[in-house]
């Protein structure tokens, strides 16, 4: 799944069309960025939107630093958003959100209180789905808000920003083998360790 942004930015960076838009771009950077921050906010409150596509896709059109930075900041602000808003609704805007089966997995996690920060962090590199639902309803399951929003910087950190450079450099060195060993590597850490911060 990972592959696959890397593979499309590899062709597309080569067209006049990239190339063109690029240079659009950059004469809209402020409002371009605003747009993808705004993107990527609302699909961390509303999982099914794809935004780490755009984010990834924006690599080639304004570099992957920056293109990070906004995919950071619009998680962190969408995090926070639906952690409070899911705090005040509860359980019954998590099912809306994302749906009864995800929900009943985060309403199954027993969270251990010692690790908040921790088990933040692993449940980020959970499935998708329960990552994204996690942001909903992680106060329902008992985290407190400032562990919970530390837990997603980090995962941040160690998950999204990788991605963002090996594809940069993967693209670069045409090497989609970097990218494959590195995602193989993170799901063998998360089957490793779930069991030291969850009953």
């Amino acid at each position: 799944m990972l592959i696959l942004p890397a593979i499309l930015i590899q062709f597309a960076s080569y067209t006049s069309v990239v190339l063109n838009l690029s240079n659009f771009i950059q004469n809209y950077l402020i409002l371009y960025l605003l747009v993808l921050l705004l993107v990527k906010l609302s699909s961390i409150v509303y999982p099914p939107l794809p935004g780490i596509a755009f984010t990834i896709a924006s690599i080639p059109l304004v570099g992957w630093p920056l293109a990070y930075l906004i995919d950071l900041t619009g998680s962190t602000l969408g995090s926070s958003i639906a952690f409070i808003l899911g705090k005040k609704y509860g359980q019954s805007i998590l099912s809306r959100v994302v749906g009864q089966g995800i929900t009943e997995k985060i309403m199954n996690t027993k969270l251990k209180q010692g690790t908040q920060v921790e088990a933040s962090i692993v449940l980020s590199f959970a499935s998708v789905g329960l990552s994204d639902g996690l942001a909903w309803g992680g106060s329902l399951i008992g985290f407190k808000f400032w562990p919970f929003a530390l837990g997603r910087i980090m995962s941040h950190l160690l998950t999204t920003l990788p991605i963002f450079f090996l594809i940069a450099v993967s693209t670069s060195f045409n090497s989609w083998l970097i990218v494959a060993f590195a995602t193989v590597l993170a799901w063998l850490m998360i089957f490793k360790f779930k069991g030291r911060y969850f009953e």
